[in-house]
């Protein structure tokens, strides 16, 4: 079924993808995977992962480790888009160094219309 590409989903993973690099990773994975009718994109890096602060606040805004002005809005953003699409955000610190961010979100909020 055809599905509508959504900007504001693609903000928030061009979001998350700056964290990334912010972050210091020198390699991002984004993969696209399907769960039942639950589209699961997961954002995995090797950069220097969330701050403890970070996670336990995770989508309240200007929530950030950064010292720059407006900074600390992507996550809050992408957690705010994935709710409005019916979806969750998931965040973590990976074992072996680096963060991974998981989307899951309902095929249907994206389906066109038939």
């Amino acid at each position: 079924r055809p599905i509508v590409a959504d900007r504001a989903l693609g903000q928030a993973l061009t979001n998350l993808l700056d964290n990334a690099v912010e972050a210091g990773a020198t390699t991002i994975r984004l993969a696209a995977a399907m769960e039942g009718t639950t589209l699961v994109l997961t954002v995995e890096d090797d950069g220097s992962g969330f701050p403890a602060e970070v996670l336990a606040s995770l989508g309240r805004p200007y929530n950030t480790s950064k010292d720059r002005r407006g900074a600390g809005l992507g996550l809050f953003l992408a957690t705010n888009v994935l709710r409005t699409l019916g979806g969750t955000l998931q965040a973590r610190n990976r074992s072996g160094g680096g963060a991974e961010t998981i989307l899951r979100l309902p095929l249907a909020s994206l389906a066109l219309a038939a």
